[in-house]
């Protein structure tokens, strides 16, 4: 048991790819042109937000449960906001705090494009693959950086 301090962020964002992954192949199979536009704003305010140097964590989140809600299961949207809210127990806010920047903002909302650009060929593969890409890419800055930080 892992107590109050929270779970692993590793084993967080494994749980998060997997989930995450199903839930964008069902997604894909469902995008509607109104969905794919929310995905798209949500994207934009993200980089410009990050680009502003601000942290677009709200619309990271929104992102993640709009791609949940189009996948059209209440469960797995729970699950995706949950996993994501896990980001907020103290072991994984002391990390994110050393390891977010402009620069790994910037990297997450190229991958979120390259993610709605696969919801909008309606391939799930191509969904799933981009998704799991992303949070993978997402747990190596997280624990790499952390790790970096911790060497300094």
């Amino acid at each position: 048991v892992v107590g109050s301090l929270g779970d692993s962020p590793s084993e967080l964002m494994q749980a998060r790819a997997a989930i995450e992954g199903c839930v964008a192949a069902l997604a894909a199979a469902r995008m509607t042109a109104a969905t794919a536009d929310r995905l798209r704003r949500t994207v934009e305010r993200m980089g410009r937000l990050a680009a502003d140097g601000k942290t677009p964590v709200d619309a990271d989140r929104q992102f993640h449960m709009l791609v949940a809600e189009a996948a059209g299961n209440s469960v797995l949207a729970r699950y995706v906001g949950e996993l994501f809210d896990s980001r907020h127990d103290p072991i994984a806010a002391a990390m994110r705090g050393h390891t977010e920047s402009t620069q790994t903002w910037t990297d997450a909302v190229r991958e979120h494009e390259d993610i709605l650009r696969a919801l909008q060929s309606g391939d799930p593969i191509a969904a799933q693959t981009a998704m799991r890409a992303h949070l993978r890419a997402s747990e190596e800055r997280w624990i790499s950086g952390a790790l970096k930080r911790d060497s300094e």
